[in-house]
């Protein structure tokens, strides 16, 4: 089971679905979070699978709260070996009622 966090922030980018394979399918996007306003993150989450489509309804500048699974995987390719991990969102909603209204 993955670790759940929940950030909430501003999208900054958000890219076109990309095409991975036949099999699989991602959307990357930039949250800038800023719990510190002087030191803000910019994090560079994605959505996969049929969960692509759920950036639709959000546009660049609105305040978002977002629902992530931190996830890791180990590649291999012939004697060499590496780790990634993505941060993974599968549950995307307006931070306020005010981000709640038709763009």
């Amino acid at each position: 089971m993955s670790a759940t966090i929940q950030v909430t922030g501003e999208i900054i980018e958000i890219d076109d679905v990309k095409i991975i394979s036949d099999n699989f399918k991602k959307r990357e996007f930039i949250l800038k979070h800023a719990p510190n306003p002087e030191y803000p993150d910019f994090l560079k989450l994605e959505v996969v699978q049929n969960k692509t489509d759920l950036l639709d309804k959000y546009k660049v500048g609105q305040e978002v709260e977002v629902d992530i699974n931190l996830k890791g995987k180990k590649w291999e390719k012939g004697k060499e070996s590496g780790y990634f991990n993505s941060l993974q969102a599968w549950r995307i909603q307006p931070a306020s009622q005010e981000d709640n209204e038709p763009w």
